[in-house]
């Protein structure tokens, strides 16, 4: 029975660790994806308003929101359940 248990400890170690790289390999592969995306995007604009620049500063918010929520819904679904 003990010997079970350690197992136990340590495949659910070994699942922690897996869930760590992916998250950190999700985001460093988000990141490659949306720098790719916005390349295809890129146009020098000049006549940028104050206006312009506060609503690109909430898209990044709301971006950066996203992949967090992202993440942790992830996190979240294939953590073990504790019934």
């Amino acid at each position: 029975m003990i010997k079970l248990l350690e197992d136990k400890d340590e495949f659910a170690n070994l699942l922690d660790e897996c869930m760590k790289i992916l998250d950190d390999n999700v985001s460093v592969l988000n990141d490659i994806e949306y720098s790719a995306e916005s390349e295809k995007e890129d146009v020098v604009i000049t006549d940028l308003t104050k206006n312009d620049l506060v609503n690109m500063a909430h898209d990044v918010a709301d971006s950066s929101r996203i992949k967090r929520a992202e993440s942790y819904f992830v996190k979240r679904f294939f953590e073990p359940k504790s019934d």
